[in-house]
């Protein structure tokens, strides 16, 4: 019997627990993986039946190695999540910042604080795992000298104060999540999915494809190259469309021409478009 669970990125704490915590709810089961390939494995291996997988980030851009990894294990997208990115700098009670030696966090978080952080060229960047074990690391060791970039909830979860409060260098900061899974369903009401291709090499190959999303009335939300592994100089195209309620005959138009157009086609997956959470 396939497992329930969710397998996420990280401990508990991190922005992937809350991220499938806002799709599922505060009661999903979730099992922590502290890679994404082993949340890719989860769900080969039936371990757990959904996987909550950051996609992009609004500052970051696109997170490209995750973008195979759908691919390589064959995983299905059925959900988007957009959560809204606070950083903040954590320590422990007393600990004062020219205390501090260490800044632990992921190599993403601490990217996004680099204006706050090159204030202090004392303090080392270290790059380690997710947000929230960096935390749970400093209250389970002790740490005093040593601090962490996290959100609010690891803050309270691990009891590891906030120092200084929304350190990312910007504001509008947002990370999108994937909701996948290895199984064989497509929510009800889409109105948005994921393609992806390879082009033959002809001239204007890209714009026929560009052409017949154009034609069909879809939408073009993202398109975004990814290196084919192992094969340098070649590409694959991963395309994000959507299209109006009621108006899914447009996608299927649109897929028999492009599948016809391209080399390698698959449709990774209908969903139902998420909005950007306010502010």
């Amino acid at each position: 019997m396939q497992s329930s669970k969710v397998a996420i990125f990280g401990t508990a704490g991190s922005f992937h627990y809350l991220a499938a915590k806002a799709y599922y709810g505060e009661d999903a089961d979730l099992l922590e993986c502290y890679t994404f390939m082993r949340c890719c494995e989860a769900l080969k291996k039936v371990e757990a039946k959904y996987g909550v997988l950051a996609i992009e980030n609004s500052l970051a851009g696109s997170i490209l190695p995750n973008y195979n990894l759908i691919n390589q294990y064959g995983l299905k997208i059925i959900g988007e999540q957009y959560l809204k990115i606070e950083l903040n700098l954590l320590v422990l009670k007393g600990v004062k910042i020219s205390d501090i030696e260490f800044v632990h966090s992921h190599p993403m978080a601490l990217a996004q604080c680099s204006v706050f952080l090159n204030q202090y060229p004392h303090i080392k960047m270290v790059e380690q795992g997710d947000t929230a074990s960096c935390v749970k690391n400093i209250s389970d060791k002790n740490l005093r000298n040593t601090a962490a970039v996290a959100n609010q909830y690891a803050s309270k979860l691990y009891n590891v104060p906030v120092l200084f409060k929304g350190i990312e260098n910007n504001k509008h900061n947002y990370t999108r999540f994937f909701i996948l899974t290895k199984g064989d369903e497509t929510p009800a009401n889409t109105d948005k999915a994921s393609i992806c291709f390879r082009l033959k090499h002809k001239v204007g190959s890209l714009s026929d494809v560009l052409n017949i999303i154009k034609e069909e009335n879809l939408n073009l939300s993202k398109i975004q190259s990814v290196p084919v592994l192992g094969e340098p100089g070649q590409y694959f195209f991963h395309l994000d469309v959507e299209w109006k309620k009621n108006h899914h005959d447009h996608l299927k138009k649109a897929v028999a021409q492009i599948d016809e157009t391209t080399d390698d086609f698959s449709v990774l997956g209908e969903y139902v478009k998420a909005s950007l959470p306010k502010d």
